[in-house]
């Protein structure tokens, strides 16, 4: 999906809607303040599926040509209402997405708001594809790269997230720039106008790690994730996706 006209669009509205950034990167990074209720699954489903399906197997083959394997098939896809908009789940190797048919009126809002002035649904619907069916899918590909290469055994919480943002840059760097391009100004504008939740005279990593259990529900949750992934986009020289998920399996 290139559409640099998009993106520069939001890059000029990023500064009237830094209250509503906030408000999005705790819908989907958090799962916990934006439910879909009573949402009605629709033909759009099936597209969806197809869609991401396509997107899985890319990911898997760009894996296999850069030389590596996987102990677990691919991922089951299920479309439904996950609030945070993606979920892998390990236990039963399943990867949860959301689609735009499932969004209740307050969600669509949100992106409509985050899409900038004068945008109409298509383009709010455009916003949520790059976020929850681009960066949110392949993050969550992450967790499943992680979980079939036994990569998480001897890894923290912070590290564990944070390969899992490496991933999906590392990856959409590669694939579509401009899904970068799309999703960096948004965790920096978190970064930047949203109060660090790490007291004074701690280390924000040590910090997630002795709270990550309370911070999954909380508002602080989506500061961490974009520090991450802020972060991730800082490092020098930017690692290939080879070897990110090289990394992964040290």
């Amino acid at each position: 999906m290139r559409d640099h006209t998009f993106c520069m669009q939001l890059r000029v509205a990023r500064a009237a809607v830094v209250t509503a950034v906030a408000i999005w990167a705790v819908a989907i990074l958090t799962g916990g303040l934006l439910h879909a209720q009573n949402a009605v699954p629709t033909a759009a489903n099936g597209e969806t599926l197809s869609s991401m399906t396509r997107l899985r197997d890319n990911f898997i083959d760009r894996a296999r040509t850069a030389g590596f394997s996987c102990t677990l098939a691919a991922p089951t896809i299920v479309v439904e209402d996950v609030p945070s908009f993606g979920q892998y789940q390990p236990e039963t190797n399943t990867l949860r997405t959301s689609d735009w048919g499932l969004a209740n009126p307050q969600e669509k809002a949100m992106f409509m708001q985050l899409a900038g002035p004068g945008a109409d649904e298509a383009r709010a619907h455009q916003l949520f594809e790059i976020a929850a069916h681009r960066w949110i899918f392949v993050h969550e590909l992450g967790h499943w790269w992680q979980a079939c290469t036994g990569g998480n055994a001897k890894r923290s919480h912070y590290e564990v997230e944070l390969g899992a943002n490496r991933v999906s840059l590392s990856y959409w760097r590669e694939v579509d720039p401009t899904v970068v391009e799309t999703m960096m100004p948004v965790f920096q504008g978190v970064v930047a106008h949203a109060p660090s939740p790490v007291p004074a005279g701690q280390s924000m990593e040590s910090y997630f790690n002795a709270n990550y259990e309370t911070l999954g529900p909380s508002p602080a949750y989506p500061w961490f994730m974009s520090r991450m992934n802020v972060a991730a986009f800082e490092e020098k020289p930017a690692p290939a996706f080879a070897a990110v998920l090289a990394a992964i399996k040290q």
